[in-house]
């Protein structure tokens, strides 16, 4: 065989084995989108995106479910190390779709999408199944690098316009909600068990970053619930409507009386964070209480 011939076999076979020419050093990542959705569990979609801007940062961008993008400033650093992993795995050769052999209900999924300088672009994504050598690990430490911002707040204020939190129960009652508008920012506060409502003028407008950060990680942004126009008033349940500034609005309810083996796919869901809305929010509003006194009661 000639040894033409035999360089172009070998070539094909080292491509096809995932060990092709890796990457010009002079080729640097534009671009980089990564995420997954986990199951059955609606309010578990979470995204980032990576971008290299023209005077060399990063713009970063958080995606949880339904909520509002938040959008970061960073180092270009961060472009370089993300290409570093890229170029280490040979991200850039991932192709196609990635499935196990095996039919799975209820798995897990994730997209990637790479750009680079010399225009070059790669997308894929799998489900339950990853790209061979290293392919899982790579993208886990995509997602350690990006993941740092998922916990961070935007450094502008967030747009929150309004929030309201009801709880309906055998024991009791409970209401909690803050509007702002032009003449500033207030609030109304009903307790478990009260017979009146609080009605609160002046309140901090830090308190509207609080409780959208309160819906963020309680992931109510994503969590659909019953339909609010088939509510039940018989039922004890819970109620929350959010309002931001950019129009999104989350309008979202659950039964408390729900049985395991009813809507068995969404069975204990939204309890956790169900509990974990209801406690900050109380925490909070609490905290208000105690630092003024109320400007009248209804």
């Amino acid at each position: 065989m000639k040894p033409v011939a035999k360089y172009l076999i070998l070539m094909s076979l080292l491509s096809f084995l995932g060990c092709g020419t890796p990457l010009d050093d002079s080729v640097r990542l534009q671009f980089l989108s990564y995420g997954g959705t986990n199951g059955y569990h609606a309010y578990s979609n979470i995204g980032y995106t990576a971008e290299r801007l023209e005077d060399g940062k990063t713009r970063v961008v958080v995606q949880v479910g339904n909520d509002r993008d938040r959008v970061f400033e960073a180092e270009g650093a961060v472009m370089d190390s993300l290409g570093a992993i890229v170029r280490d795995y040979r991200m850039d050769r991932y192709k196609g779709h990635y499935e196990p052999k095996m039919d799975i209900l209820d798995g897990d999924s994730w997209w990637l999408d790479l750009r680079f300088s010399d225009g070059q672009s790669t997308s894929c994504g799998g489900y339950m199944a990853y790209p061979p050598k290293g392919g899982a690990e790579a993208l886990g430490k995509v997602e350690g690098i990006l993941s740092r911002w998922l916990y961070q707040e935007p450094a502008e204020e967030v747009g929150l316009v309004s929030f309201r939190y009801e709880l309906y129960s055998e024991v009791g009652d409970e209401a909690y909600a803050f509007r702002k508008d032009a003449a500033g920012c207030s609030m109304d506060f009903l307790p478990m068990g009260a017979t009146r409502n609080q009605h609160f003028e002046g309140i901090d407008a830090a308190v509207a970053q609080r409780l959208a950060s309160i819906v963020r990680w309680s992931h109510m942004g994503s969590y659909t619930g019953e339909n609010r126009a088939e509510e039940d008033t018989s039922r004890p349940r819970w109620l929350l409507t959010v309002e931001y500034e950019n129009g999104q609005k989350i309008e979202t309810m659950d039964y408390l009386d729900r049985k395991p083996d009813s809507d068995s796919w969404r069975q204990d869901v939204p309890s956790f964070s169900e509990m974990d809305l209801r406690h900050e929010t109380e925490r909070l509003f609490s905290e208000v209480v105690q630092s003024i006194a109320p400007a009248d009661a209804k």
